[in-house]
């Protein structure tokens, strides 16, 4: 169900009521859609919850009690305008809202939010922006915009109730596609997306707990780290030194990729990495598999899991690597031939080491891809 048919069925189940009750309900819910953005509709939605429930609560709310629907619970509000008063009033008082499309150009950004989805994406114009609500606790406080150099969005002070956190919040930063000296970007329990087409001199840092992070475009970074928990790790069309995926029961996927060293570390999911060229790769989960496919590496290659298989492709021929590979309770195949439970092969100059258990190994070589080798 989308915003208008939402709301077409919050009128349908006003059928009764007065036209200006009806038309003041219908006001107020298509703001409220219309404040949230499109991108929050699903939100607002499941918030607002089943439209006949909606419309019996408002009705009684205004004393038009024709409209009863099964299961309705009683308002908690005795009067809808009274409610619709008191409700943007708290509203103003425990949201924060910061919103600037031309900041003055900075070189950092830091954010440390909770409970809040954070989002970069490449300024449509060149200029810098962001568009920041925050929602507060009582005692909490919060601040957005640029001082020397840095453009900062926080959450401070100790909270005294946690009462007003729930609802629609976000940090929406956009920035041109220039070199930045480092990003710094903590949520909890809120997704974090960064794609646009910048350089980071430093850090490119995201830490998140139970949601996804996703970050593609970057065009050269020193490092960047993602770290979250049962949230999935998407890593896509990225230049850097280091690469660094840390989770817990969320799948990590690695894809288009140039880099130095790249780790990727998961539990209880799935790690995939291809079409990438790294001197070193190491891809550590357990109970989750592992595939690295059409990737080119100059030193070493590293999978470890446990009770999940490992399927490593190979640019290049047999004696081009150094490949341990070990099982148990489960059996090795090179290019589809059963090789038992260990396998190694000494020529080469790559090494490759592929550790598993009560899981099988595909190791698999194929012809060498035009590439470029240079990471």
């Amino acid at each position: 169900m989308n915003k208008e048919q939402y709301l077409q069925k919050l009128r349908e189940n006003l059928n009764g009521l007065s036209a200006e009750g009806t038309a003041e309900i219908m006001q107020y819910y298509t703001e409220y859609f219309e404040d949230a953005g499109p991108e929050h509709e699903d939100a607002v939605i499941e918030e607002l919850g089943d439209p006949a429930i909606l419309a019996a609560q408002a009705a009684e709310a205004l004393g038009q009690t024709r409209i009863k629907a099964p299961g309705a619970p009683r308002p908690l509000f005795p009067s809808l305008p009274g409610f619709l008063r008191e409700r943007g009033a708290a509203q103003e008082k425990s949201a924060y809202r910061f919103q600037e499309m031309d900041l003055e150009p900075f070189r950092s950004v830091y954010v440390h939010v909770r409970n809040c989805p954070v989002t970069i994406e490449e300024s449509p114009d060149g200029r810098y922006g962001a568009n920041v609500c925050l929602l507060l606790n009582e005692g909490e406080t919060a601040q957005a915009g640029v001082e020397h150099g840095v453009f900062t969005v926080r959450i401070s002070g100790r909270a005294i109730s946690h009462r007003n956190t729930q609802g629609i919040q976000y940090v929406k930063l956009y920035l041109p596609p220039t070199e930045y000296d480092h990003i710094e970007l903590h949520s909890s329990n809120a997704s974090v997306l960064a794609g646009c087409r910048v350089s980071v001199r430093g850090e490119l840092k995201i830490d998140t707990s139970n949601s996804a992070v996703n970050v593609s475009g970057i065009q050269d970074a020193e490092k960047i780290h993602a770290d979250t928990s049962n949230g999935s790790i998407h890593f896509r069309s990225l230049k850097c030194s280091g690469l660094i995926a840390d989770t817990s029961n969320g799948p990590i996927r690695i894809e288009d990729v140039s880099c130095d060293v790249c780790s990727a570390d998961t539990s209880n999911a799935s790690i995939s990495v291809k079409d990438s060229i790294f001197r070193k790769c190491v891809a550590d989960s357990s109970n989750g598999s592992i595939t690295v496919s059409k990737c080119q590496f100059t030193e070493e290659l590293k999978a470890d899991t446990s009770n999940a298989s490992i399927t490593a492709e190979l640019e290049g021929r047999e004696s081009d690597y150094r490949v341990s590979a070990d099982t148990s309770n489960a059996a090795i195949y090179v290019n589809g031939e059963k090789r038992g439970k260990s396998y190694s092969s000494d020529a080469g100059t790559r090494k490759v080491v592929l550790d598993t258990s009560n899981g099988k190994i595909n190791v698999i070589y194929k012809p060498v891809l035009l590439k470029n080798m240079q990471v």
